[in-house]
């Protein structure tokens, strides 16, 4: 039987993707995203991943390690196989020296690290962007480390306001458990076709060279 909600929701989604491609001029650069956010958006832009963390997460302290010392854990160390974690999960989990990845949307930990691999070799340094969300262990601590960081192009969405940090955008009605950000890629309702992160405006922030 046809869903004629979900048909209707695409059709939206659709026209609604098809307005911003239209309107990005900025289509060759990297977005590092400390989950699954980046991807989708960038998905749904149609454009290539030019990035490793794309269906993937890291933890809040984790993904600022990886952030401070990119060329380290990008181009220095291997990522190998976490026997441990990964059964405790039940999905692949990999270790790039003393941090985490978590690679909940991969089958085996081999396509993922041929993916991460594959993919590191696509980044564009000189043209970077920084996504992190208010979870899995990000603190105001966290929020501060992060808009601290030396990025030109850098957002974190938070579950609260925080006015005195320049990188934080507060999306309203967001918030779950403790103080952390539900999932951006939900639906903002049953029969809209705006998911969560579209209140932030992605076309501005990519075209702001």
């Amino acid at each position: 039987m046809l869903d004629y909600k979900k048909v209707y929701r695409k059709i939206l989604r659709y026209n609604l993707n098809q307005r911003n491609r239209s309107k990005l001029k900025n289509t060759d650069f990297s977005l590092l995203s400390m989950n699954c956010v980046g991807g989708v958006v960038l998905h749904e832009l149609g454009l290539r991943f030019n990035s490793p963390t794309i269906n993937l997460r890291f933890t809040a302290k984790d993904y600022l390690k990886f952030l401070k010392n990119l060329n380290h854990y990008l181009y220095e160390v291997d990522l190998v196989y976490s026997k441990g974690e990964s059964l405790k999960c039940g999905f692949p989990v990999g270790r790039l020296d003393d941090i985490s990845i978590y690679f909940q949307h991969y089958i085996s930990f081999e396509e993922a690290k041929k993916k991460w691999f594959e993919r590191v070799k696509r980044i564009n340094l000189d043209n970077l962007y920084i996504v992190m969300v208010q979870r899995d262990g990000c603190t105001k601590n966290e929020v501060e480390e992060f808009d601290k960081l030396a990025f030109k192009h850098k957002v974190i969405f938070t579950s609260k306001e925080f006015p005195e940090f320049q990188s934080a955008f507060y999306i309203p009605n967001s918030e779950i458990g403790d103080n952390e950000v539900k999932n951006l890629c939900d639906y903002q309702t049953k029969l809209s076709g705006k998911r969560i992160l579209d209140e932030f405006d992605w076309i501005e922030f990519f075209n702001s060279l």
